[in-house]
């Protein structure tokens, strides 16, 4: 039986074998936003990922498991194909590189994108993709760079859930944290790249009202905690762990702080802006993009503990200064990365036919 055109406008496969970290959060951000639409949707992930269940109440799940066997590979790939193709689904969404190897083929009946949240390193796993998806303009001039074929190369940036207005903040003193301190917050894995020594040595340049939660996990956390004992800001560093939804802590911290020395997009800096916070961050590609120095935030050169800590303290120095950050920054992301209008660049690309009633 031939599948209806319609129907088959209305679904959409993903393909999402990665690791945990801000683009698993977007992946189900979006696939929910797609779902409230009117968009079925089946998802191929990995076992035992900590969002599945979210994921599995808008959403089709099935989850995966791998062998080393290079031809046992091939059976795998072959059964999502079949599966998706039994969905009626024209389209498939992989996410990250890992899902370029899983991809069904394309043609006539199947448009296949792979959506990057990091700048690619190399194609050689791309060959069932037809287009690919970043979502900064720095990632697909990498991309073309590269050799990737422009006109194959597709920008859409991200949107943040807006918070509840029911959502409480969690108590600072649950957390060894004044009530009168100045918190500052970041979030991220506690990899090279994040630098969350940059703001542990920021913070030992600011006063000893200002405090810092840390909210992740990763290979350097215990180097983290090392250099904070070190530069005698232990009792002021919070490392607060990996959370699920770290909305809580950003509506009871201060500022947002993005350190990082290489970031395509920095989505925790929409996080900030959502969560009604002033951001600081440092001048990579991600945040130099989103950020207006000055206007919707504050940005210093990567590396430079110093001059990050001098932000830091303009903002809450300042008063007046602080709340136009705020205030700016929150406005821009809410006209420029909306829900509704990220889908529909989805829609558009992916063909997908949307509920404009929803």
């Amino acid at each position: 039986m031939a599948t209806d055109p319609t129907s088959a406008r209305r679904k959409l496969a993903h393909i999402h074998l990665g690791v945990d970290g801000g683009a698993e959060k977007f992946f189900v951000r979006l696939s929910r936003a797609l779902a409230r639409r009117g968009v079925e949707q089946i998802a191929f992930i990995r076992y035992d990922r900590p969002w599945r269940d979210e994921l599995a109440e808008h959403c089709e799940v099935h989850e995966l498991k791998f062998s080393r066997s290079h031809f046992k590979r091939h059976f795998v790939r072959w059964g999502i194909a079949r599966v998706i193709r039994n969905f009626g689904s024209k389209a498939t969404l992989g996410w990250m590189s890992p899902a370029s190897k899983w991809m069904p083929k394309p043609g006539p009946d199947m448009r296949t994108f792979l959506r990057l949240g990091d700048f690619p390193d190399g194609f050689h796993t791309y060959g069932n993709v037809e287009g690919l998806i970043g979502n900064t303009p720095e990632i697909i001039r990498q991309a073309v760079e590269d050799g990737w074929r422009a006109d194959r190369a597709h920008m859409i940036s991200n949107f943040v859930d807006p918070l509840p207005e029911s959502l409480q903040p969690v108590h600072r003193a649950d957390f060894n944290t004044p009530e009168d301190a100045t918190v500052l917050i970041a979030l991220g894995r506690f990899v090279e790249r994040k630098r969350f020594d940059l703001l542990i040595k920021a913070l030992a340049k600011l006063p000893e009202t200002v405090h810092a939660w840390l909210i992740g996990d990763g290979e350097l956390l215990d180097e983290n905690r090392r250099l904070a004992a070190t530069l005698g800001v232990e009792a002021r560093t919070h490392f607060l762990g990996w959370q699920r939804d770290p909305s809580p802590f950003l509506l009871a911290a201060d500022i947002l702080v993005c350190p990082t020395d290489d970031e395509p997009l920095g989505n925790v800096v929409l996080e900030g802006w959502n969560a009604g916070l002033p951001v600081v961050a440092t001048a990579s590609p991600g945040p130099s993009w989103l950020i207006e120095h000055g206007e919707t935030g504050l940005l210093s050169p990567c590396g430079d503990a110093g001059a990050l800590a001098g932000n830091i303290q303009s903002v809450f120095a300042n008063a007046a200064s602080g709340e136009k950050l705020r205030k700016n920054g929150h406005v821009y992301q809410q006209e420029q990365h909306s829900e509704g209008a990220i889908c529909d660049f989805y829609a558009k690309l992916l063909g997908l036919e949307l509920d404009r009633n929803a």
